[in-house]
């Protein structure tokens, strides 16, 4: 029988924490509230206790992925939007794909559906598969009666995000392809060119000048503490992390980020797209605009953004309009207010969200191009100079050899 790890609340507010076996997510939730425990969170557990990368890689328990996701869900509103029920039109995806991870999480659903579960419930028994937000929109959809338009919209909300996403991973792929190419080229001759020169040197004693001895100095030092310097630097890296999960320390980094030139409003548009894309979504499904507001934040990875959401969230508790509230904090563009602030007037809201969104990612695309044409021949430029400052440094000495002996 499998076993879960969990973590659950008594009802006086204390944590718990164990493992149980169960037949299911659900059968273990039950469990939990036969024992007076409410349940925070249930994982299926490994041999480890933690699932790794090549397990959860490898594992026909695994999630869906957002790509598997988002066709997942579009086949699903088809099927739904076409009369077919619910729980049949989950079996007929579980038949049709050839993936054992999502054979198991539709048949999963379909379980808890056939148990007496609405999909809202069912769905939320598979979490890694299903985030709250895809949670919030269905259980907003049964609440409408409109599953299938929901679902449709949610479906094009999900390509949306998939897209946005690699615009911007796109944006940053050939500018990280070409340092790390320019990179492995400067190291293959600061460990290998240089020192089969530098051996030329020391035989003909030589007096060079500083640049090559600078040159020559830093080669000597890549080849004898080269791992020094790879550790210093995964150091680096880890400490920087775990220095950026300190709130205070993420705040500030933030917005740095978002201050800086060219990169910061690139960042601040695909953001903004995200975030009103989420919010029209919600919105055009009925979620209540408290909650809509909240799965938004959830879709921030700036924390400077977040907490504006937070205090959005605030002045909306307080009785401020979204437009108001959203316009107070100084971080979004003005467009984004403008066209909320219509909306609220004309009873559109949803659809003047859509329009901000498209609008955002309008700016994004147009901000990517800007920065990927300023950046690329930048790079060439910085890389090119520094390969040439290398050769210069090491063909100086040479040519002043040669010069000599005529």
């Amino acid at each position: 029988m499998p076993r879960y790890r969990f973590e659950a609340l008594t009802y006086a507010g204390k944590s718990e924490r164990g493992t149980a076996e169960g037949e299911s997510v659900r059968a273990i939730r039950q469990q939990l509230l036969l024992k007076q425990l409410v349940p925070v969170s249930i994982e299926p557990e490994t041999r480890w206790g933690k699932t790794n990368f090549w397990q959860q890689f490898f594992s026909e328990n695994k999630p869906l992925t957002r790509n598997e996701l988002s066709l997942v869900t579009k086949q699903f509103a088809l099927l739904v939007r076409s009369g077919v029920q619910i729980d049949e039109a989950l079996t007929i995806l579980s038949d049709e794909s050839s993936k054992k991870h999502i054979k198991n999480v539709l048949q999963s659903v379909v379980v808890e559906l056939r148990s007496g579960l609405s999909l809202s419930q069912a769905i939320a028994t598979q979490e890694q598969s299903f985030d709250p937000l895809y949670q919030g929109v269905v259980a907003a959809a049964e609440q409408s009666g409109m599953m299938g338009k929901v679902l449709t919209q949610l479906s094009e909300f999900l390509e949306k995000r998939q897209a946005l996403k690699q615009k911007a991973l796109a944006a940053l792929a050939y500018p990280a392809m070409l340092t790390g190419v320019s990179f492995m080229v400067i190291l293959f001759l600061m460990t290998y060119v240089v020192p089969q020169i530098a051996r030329v040197f020391q035989s003909t004693k030589q007096t060079l000048p500083f640049t090559t001895r600078f040159v020559l100095g830093f080669s000597n030092f890549l080849v004898d503490w080269g791992w020094l310097l790879l550790i210093a630097i995964v150091a680096s890296i880890y400490l920087s992390r775990r220095a950026l999960q300190r709130a205070d320390i993420r705040l500030r980094f933030d917005r740095f980020i978002l201050n800086l030139p060219v990169l910061g409003p690139l960042l601040l548009g695909f953001e903004t797209a995200r975030f009103a894309n989420t919010m029209a979504m919600l919105v055009s499904a009925n979620v209540p605009i408290l909650a809509a507001l909240k799965s938004g934040r959830n879709t921030l990875s700036n924390h400077v953004l977040r907490e504006a959401i937070d205090s959005t969230e605030v002045r909306l508790r307080e009785g401020a309009s979204l437009s108001r509230a959203l316009g107070s904090q100084g971080v979004f563009s003005p467009i984004l207010i403008h066209l909320i602030r219509s909306g609220e007037a004309s009873g559109q809201l949803g659809e003047m969200l859509k329009y901000s969104a498209e609008n955002a990612e309008l700016e994004a695309e147009q901000k990517t191009k800007i920065f990927t044409s300023l950046l690329e021949p930048i790079l060439i430029l910085l890389m090119g100079l520094l390969v040439l400052g290398i050769v210069m440094a090491v063909m100086q000495p040479i040519l002043e050899m040669n010069s000599s002996i005529r």
